[in-house]
């Protein structure tokens, strides 16, 4: 058995728990309307940007070329998080170093264009990467029972490939996918759960009395 798989296994299965737990608890939770009042920023007449919304803000406001930044950023870190987890094998990396890393890039997201712009261009849908995270990695250790090896024992497969030549095909592979997978489910689900949290707290003003904004619309 591979204790260091073992070891990972149950992280990201805590991690797992603790995700569901936390969306579960925010996703009741209300504030209540008295509770956050529209910032100054918001009530400026003068500032165009007071009256635009994040979308408009994102496509020709002043948020444009940070947009554009970001944009060009996310590739780099898709990049980066590639090669973390190919080389996580026998080098420092993963798929846990990789997921984080190709959360930051999604959470950039989050940050720069705001929670209804990011979840209308994209339906990532956390909670099931968190279940086919978990699913991955445990077949993969279970797999070895099959072929008559403990739980989690890891084996590596010699391929011939025309024009590539012989390549090594460790079965851990398998198991850093779903390590990459949850991790990125679990971050994400946490991040969203916060972000949801700013679109019920914003507060329209009108003729001085604040009202609650249109009801937002839960993933399912």
């Amino acid at each position: 058995m591979d204790f260091r798989a073992l070891d990972t296994l149950g992280e990201i299965t805590v991690l797992g728990v603790v995700a569901i737990t936390v969306y579960a608890l925010l996703r009741r939770f209300r504030p209540a309307p008295e509770s956050v009042g529209a910032p100054l920023q918001q009530l400026d007449s003068i500032d165009p940007a007071a009256r635009q919304t994040v979308p408009d803000q994102v496509s020709h406001g002043y948020l444009l070329v940070p947009s554009v930044y970001i944009s060009a950023i996310l590739p780099i870190t898709v990049l980066i998080a590639v090669y973390f987890f190919m080389r996580g094998h026998n080098l420092p990396g993963g798929g846990f170093v990789a997921g984080l890393i190709f959360s930051v890039g999604l959470m950039m997201q989050y940050m720069l264009s705001g929670t209804a712009w990011v979840e209308l261009k994209s339906r990532l849908q956390p909670h099931r990467w968190v279940s086919a995270g978990l699913l991955i990695a445990a077949a993969t250790g279970i797999g070895a029972w099959f072929v008559g090896y403990p739980l989690l024992t890891s084996h590596t497969a010699h391929v011939t490939l025309p024009g590539i030549g012989e390549i090594h095909l460790p079965s851990a592979f398998m198991f850093d996918l779903g390590v990459f997978v949850a991790v990125v489910g679990t971050t994400m689900l946490i991040i969203t759960a916060l972000a949801h949290q700013a679109l019920r707290s914003t507060r329209f003003v009108t003729s001085g009395v604040v009202t609650p904004p249109p009801p937002y619309q839960e993933d399912q």
